[in-house]
């Protein structure tokens, strides 16, 4: 079933890449966005969590709803990495997505808005050293807060918050990480 939506959305998303058809419909600001993001992952029992640098890469786009508002959709492999420190050791892994995002924009031009909602990551992979992972989860919600925008005809900015509330893998929760992405706009 989870494979059947995770198609379902992929399917939509591709369909917001379509060329403006008789029924209105019409997008702006298709991207191709790559970046990082500074990640932090609560692990249990560890004595602190680090900040951890990720990578995010893919295609976006807004299918427009009307002038102000849109759907902010596209297609990301997205990474979140982890670190924490133990009384005797250290531990280091990192989890990898494909995400479909689905949030709801305030556009406050052509060029620019502001987007709040969920995606859906499905995973790639998981590593971690020392040690396995254990009951990881093959499908995770992030909330995501942002703000895109052009500073030139073909290239923009999106800075974003994310947060996944709840468990990734045994003992491993609460991923959050704040990003940036350079927009290399196709319009």
């Amino acid at each position: 079933m989870k494979k059947i939506l995770a198609t379902i959305l992929l399917v939509f998303s591709s369909a917001a890449y379509a060329q403006k058809a008789s029924s209105g419909f019409s997008y702006s600001m298709p991207a191709v966005e790559v970046g990082f993001k500074w990640n932090t992952t609560k692990v249990n029992n560890s004595t602190s969590d680090k900040q951890v640098m990720g990578y995010q890469l893919g295609i976006s786009t807004v299918a427009n709803m009307s002038d102000s508002f849109g759907v902010r959709t596209g297609l990301f492999y997205t990474e979140r990495p982890f670190e924490s420190d133990f009384a005797a050791s250290n531990s280091k892994g990192k989890f990898t997505y494909f995400e479909v995002p689905l949030q709801l924009m305030f556009k406050i031009e052509d060029y620019a808005g502001v987007y709040v909602g969920p995606s859906l990551a499905v995973k790639l992979s998981d590593e971690v050293s020392p040690g396995s992972l254990t009951d990881v989860k093959s499908m995770v919600i992030p909330l995501t807060f942002g703000a895109a925008f052009k500073f030139l005809p073909n290239f923009g900015i999106n800075a974003f918050f994310e947060t996944v509330s709840g468990d990734l893998a045994n003992n491993v929760s609460n991923s959050r990480a704040v990003g940036v992405n350079l927009l290399i706009t196709l319009d």
